[in-house]
């Protein structure tokens, strides 16, 4: 997607984007001893682990049980009352999606101690949009200091 080299990019893909213990602790090795700077938390178009969050409790509850606690935990963060006002499917998916990303990037920004790199401007926190059928990357909901010099060259240095 970034058009980066084996070793630029340190990578946690995990359906749906869902924190949890090991996603949270690779980000924090990430972060804290392979000094990443730019935390990016990206969903994309057509993603199975959002729709199915979307399904009734019941069904979800019939899913394994690791998985079901899973898609509950996303489905706790979708405003599904907004959702239901979105008819067109493939606004409703990115809507979806976009709504889960934003969830886990708020999560993010509540832990203290990547919150203290993020004010020191030692770290920026992202959410993004990969719109597979065209390649495009949209973000948004961006966790930094406003105004950051840092930032900035960190956006001409192609670091996100």
């Amino acid at each position: 997607v970034f058009d980066q080299g084996l070793g630029d990019l340190f990578v946690i893909r995990v359906a749906g984007n869902g924190l949890s213990v090991s996603t949270n602790a690779s980000l924090q090795y990430a972060i804290h001893h392979l000094k990443v700077k730019v935390v990016v938390v990206m969903g994309h178009e057509g993603c199975g682990a959002i729709k199915a969050a979307q399904l009734d409790e019941e069904t979800i509850k019939k899913e394994p049980a690791d998985l079901a606690k899973a898609l509950l935990g996303i489905k706790s963060g979708l405003d599904e009352k907004r959702l239901s006002c979105i008819h067109d499917p493939r606004a409703h998916d990115r809507e979806a999606v976009v709504c889960n990303v934003t969830n886990q990037v708020k999560q993010l920004a509540k832990d203290p101690c990547l919150m203290d790199l993020v004010n020191n401007d030692e770290l920026t926190i992202v959410g993004g949009f990969y719109e597979i059928s065209s390649g495009i990357v949209d973000f948004f909901h961006q966790v930094s200091v406003p105004g950051s010099p840092r930032l900035a060259s960190r956006k001409r240095e192609g670091q996100w």
